[in-house]
């Protein structure tokens, strides 16, 4: 099918629609974790009262004026007219508002999750690429047994030992660990998402390398060289950015995992953190963030995929 001119009107329609979807996923998110957090998290005062950070008057006091004495659909409701208003509340336990605590962990969160990002874009396609490019010789199945390995192994674990042989070997040279304080963190979390995004470069070129279009392109004379590897890799490329943006959102979430091995701050272990305290309000912001993190890249993908290949627009 040959590619259709872009429709603006169409085109606008489209990206509106994901809008809404995205509104609804964060009004979704929003919703399921404030209900689980008071139904199986309790009274938050309870925690302060229990530390002896207050007294049983000031917890009754930071009751009545959190509302949480209010039936919980009124908490519900006064909730989401707060957040319309751009309030997201205060921290029952710096005091501080919600929006500056997430502020002031965000830049570390996200030094991590880009840098991780470009490591998984640039393992993972290179991977697939070998994957198809190589399979007649060793490089080609010893590319899918890493890709497969990196998807099976858990952040945790791969996280765990690459510290111990980190400090390990470091010890033995006289290195500082901290010299390194982002590439290992952002390493780990990298790994991880490279090897679904080779799976999918690997299949989606295979796919392509069949596709009468390269056949054509071969036939034409066209080698196997770079040249028909971008014939082969240019149809590719939407599957490719889809799953790059869903991994993109798995990083994000990813950190929380990887910020606590390695000790990081962050949004990962303020969540952590937050979440042992039961402080409400920072766990709710942190959970809003990370759905509008996730709908933005999805939107982004989109947008790319399009632009790469507007019969796409068709089926949307």
């Amino acid at each position: 099918m040959v590619p259709t001119p872009d429709r603006p009107g169409s085109s606008l329609k489209t990206i509106l629609k994901r809008l809404l979807e995205g509104a609804a996923t964060v009004w979704a998110a929003v919703t399921i974790t404030f209900f689980a957090l008071r139904i199986v998290g309790g009274d938050p005062t309870s925690s302060l009262l229990a530390q002896g950070l207050v007294s049983s008057a000031q917890a009754e006091e930071l009751r009545r004026s959190l509302g949480l004495d209010s039936p919980l659909l009124i908490q519900y409701l006064e909730y989401l007219i707060d957040l319309i208003r751009g309030d997201l509340g205060v921290s029952l336990f710096t005091r501080q508002s919600v929006l500056d605590v997430i502020l002031q962990q965000l830049p570390s969160t996200l030094e991590l999750a880009i840098t991780a990002l470009i490591i998984a874009i640039i393992l993972g396609v290179a991977l697939g690429i070998i994957a198809v490019w190589k399979k007649r010789t060793f490089l080609g199945p010893s590319s899918e047994g890493l890709s497969s390995l990196a998807t099976a192994l858990p952040v945790a674990f791969t996280g765990i030992l690459a510290l111990l042989l980190a400090q390990w070997l470091f010890h033995a040279t006289g290195v500082n660990l901290s010299s390194i304080d982002i590439l290992l963190p952002a390493l780990v979390l990298g790994i991880a998402s490279a090897g679904p995004i080779a799976k999918v470069a690997h299949g989606s070129l295979e796919e392509s390398i069949s596709s009468p279009y390269i056949m054509a392109a071969r036939a034409r004379g066209i080698k196997q060289d770079r040249r028909l590897l971008w014939h082969a890799l240019r149809p590719a490329l939407p599957t490719i950015i889809t799953l790059i943006a869903l991994e993109a959102a798995f990083l994000f979430a990813g950190t929380v995992v990887t910020e606590t091995v390695f000790s990081r701050p962050g949004l990962g272990r303020l969540l952590i953190q937050s979440i042992l305290q039961s402080d409400f309000p920072v766990v709710q912001g942190i959970v809003i963030l990370a759905a509008i993190f996730y709908t933005i890249s999805h939107v982004f993908a989109d947008l790319i995929a399009w632009r790469l290949d507007p019969r796409l627009e068709e089926d949307a």
